[in-house]
């Protein structure tokens, strides 16, 4: 397909762009505690203005002080932030790339303790995500937050920024105002349609006001909120138009709020492209651009959607940290060199949630612009690697993209280890990307890949490696429960997704974490009538929250029939005894058992290698068990410091 569409010029207003791909606004962690940005926030968006971006985004930016969800987000609701803001605006200019700044305020969505200040809404109700109950705010602090919206974009067209937009959207403070689902007011500010619309289109006529006729406004809207008694698509397309004749120079339409946080940053359950005919809807019902968000994956479907007039722009946040370079790989004619997202949102939201910089998981190099050294290595070495997991594949391409020599040994016919069986279940498709992934960069550094070739301490004697990197991963954990070592009635989850084994009508699952819940939608389209099992009082509490709502989801959908707070107790062919409450359950007419109670470390070559004469550094779930993102992360700091 050549890409025609998305590398036409576009003109937002006064501002003229170079192509039509967008990185929309994303929490990044990576800032200053004042809310300024720092040298590893500016290099984070020059990388993605050198690689042909046409317009990038800041992180949502506070309009007061206490504005942010946290207070690790950035902000600019004082002139002291300018000086900051203006060099991280000069250097991505500098770097050939269009900057926006998105202005917002959380309101209800933010932790109840990040700032003094008792969280507020348009109403004292509880975002359903949330632990509290927020204070409405009052007509006067309502005109208040409108002028600090004002002042926040005079600030924004001070630093240089190439437009502003307005964040409307995702259950903040504009939406909450917006939104039928959280704004309960009787006032001039709630009720009818266009009272609720009334805080929204005071701040566009302030923002507008301040920062002058030419200058353009973005309004970032929600088309449907996917919560019960929450915005849809009709309502929307009233409010586009509205906003429209308000001045707004183009609209980004999104979807979601916290409690449906699934939408607005969806994970590989919710198939690309979901979207797609929302924003059409509003783009027909429009003049002005309209900027399409949510899960566009791929160079090719942003061309579809422009090409079929459905969107002029297609934001691709998390295709930018996966690839920076996708717009100039793509326009080089190295489409199938872009690295995609996978959708698994480790590394992005999994981490930002946990206070953490934002990362990605199918690109190490993400926001660490600042920390790897990438130089050739003057003394290249002969790296083994043992084991082709996703840490064993990481710290071969770490190693590799270095100049060292490396060769990796995998006992299997193909490369991936567990991470094959991780991309069987429904929506898990994307995941087998980062293999491909991981193929092509090592053929590109030449790296050896020897499979049906476990590495043995005679290989080691034999071919004498500088260093030797041990990631052989882990094997499924049999606990010391009767029965629990029957091969043939009980299956592990990796056999099963792998398709090593057959599987009968009935199926226990013990185990109700993340790979419990996949292997029980697996099994339950297969067919299968699926009970699972967990000891701990809820279920798949090791996901992202976005991976976790889609799993319940589906969990729901396929009649999976879930016994939280349930300890297994015994297994014999055709039944398994429990115990719930101080009471056996017994599971009769079982026809197999799965155990997916977890993965215990696997790493036997370490203590044999003791006295080889090499390096040897363990990582992965050889060293410790824990998820895809912490894995390929250990294994790409081993090889890129070997």
């Amino acid at each position: 397909m050549k890409f025609n569409k998305v590398f036409e010029t576009g003109k937002i207003r006064n501002m003229e762009l170079p192509n039509r791909l967008v990185v929309s606004a994303m929490s990044s962690h990576l800032g200053n505690d004042d809310g300024t940005p720092n040298e590893q926030v500016i290099r984070y968006l020059e990388a993605k203005a050198e690689g042909g971006w046409g317009l990038v985004f800041t992180e949502d930016l506070g309009v007061t002080e206490d504005a942010g969800s946290d207070p690790i987000v950035g902000s600019l609701w004082n002139d002291a932030q300018i000086p900051s803001w203006k060099e991280c605006v000069s250097r991505v200019h500098a770097a050939g790339g269009k900057i926006g700044a998105q202005i917002y305020h959380a309101g209800r969505e933010r932790k109840l303790d990040a700032y003094e200040s008792h969280p507020v809404a348009p109403s004292a109700i509880k975002e359903p995500a949330m632990n509290y109950i927020p204070r409405a705010l009052t007509v006067e602090e309502i005109h208040d937050l409108v002028k600090a919206f004002g002042q926040c974009a005079r600030r924004v067209k001070e630093c240089g920024f190439d437009c502003v937009e307005i964040h409307g959207a995702h259950g903040y403070l504009v939406n909450q105002f917006l939104s039928p689902f959280s704004n309960k007011r009787t006032d001039a500010y709630g009720g009818t349609l266009m009272n609720r619309m009334r805080f929204a289109l005071e701040i566009v006529e302030e923002v507008r006001r301040v920062v002058g006729e030419d200058y353009p406004i973005i309004f970032r809207m929600n088309i449907c909120d996917h919560v019960e008694g929450g915005l849809e698509v009709p309502e929307s397309i009233v409010m586009a138009k509205v906003l429209e004749e308000a001045g707004v120079d183009a609209l980004h339409c999104s979807q979601g709020m916290f409690a449906s946080k699934e939408t607005i940053i969806p994970p590989s359950f919710i198939s690309a492209m979901k979207y797609a005919e929302d924003v059409a809807t509003v783009k027909a019902s429009v003049q002005i651009p309209v900027i399409a968000v949510g899960r566009y994956i791929d160079i090719h479907m942003a061309e579809t959607m422009l090409r079929d007039g459905k969107a002029d722009y297609i934001a691709m946040a998390r295709a930018s940290l996966a690839d920076p370079d996708l717009p100039k790989k793509a326009k080089e004619g190295r489409a199938d060199d872009i690295i995609q997202c996978i959708g698994c949102d480790q590394g992005c939201t999994g981490e930002t949630a946990a206070g953490n910089p934002v990362n990605c998981l199918a690109n190490p190099h993400t926001c660490k612009e600042t920390v790897y050294d990438l130089s050739k290595v003057e003394h290249p070495k002969k790296v083994f690697v043992a084991g082709s997991g996703v840490s064993g594949l990481s710290a071969a391409y770490g190693a590799a993209e270095r100049g060292h020599h490396v060769t990796v040994f995998e006992a299997d016919s193909e490369i991936g280890g567990q991470w094959i069986a991780a991309a069987m279940p429904p929506g898990k498709t994307d995941y087998n990307a980062w293999i491909y992934n991981h193929r092509r960069l090592l053929e590109e550094y030449n790296a050896e890949i020897r499979l049906n070739t476990p590495l043995t301490k005679e290989i080691v004697e034999a071919e004498k490696p500088d260093a030797v990197i041990l990631a052989t991963g882990s094997v499924p954990l049999v606990l010391p429960i009767p029965g629990l070592d029957n091969t043939k009635f009980v299956k592990s989850a990796i056999d099963v997704l792998r398709g090593r084994t057959s599987y009968g009508k009935n199926v226990v699952v013990v185990g109700g974490g993340m790979t419990g819940a996949d292997t029980s939608v697996f099994l339950a389209v297969q067919g299968c009538n699926v009970t699972m099992i967990e000891m701990a009082p809820d279920i798949i509490g090791d996901a992202v929250s976005q991976v976790r709502a889609c799993l319940l989801q589906h969990l729901k959908k396929y009649n999976v029939e879930i016994h939280r707070g349930t300890k297994l107790m015994k297994v014999e062919e055709g039944a398994v005894y429990a115990e719930k409450k101080g009471e056996t359950v017994v599971f009769s007419d079982v026809d197999m058992v799965v155990n997916a109670m977890g993965v215990r470390s696997y790493n036997p070559l370490e203590e044999e290698l003791a006295d080889c004469g090499c390096k040897v550094v363990v990582v992965g779930d050889a060293l410790k068990t824990k998820n895809g993102y912490r894995n390929i992360r250990e294994g790409y700091d081993a090889g890129n410091q070997i």
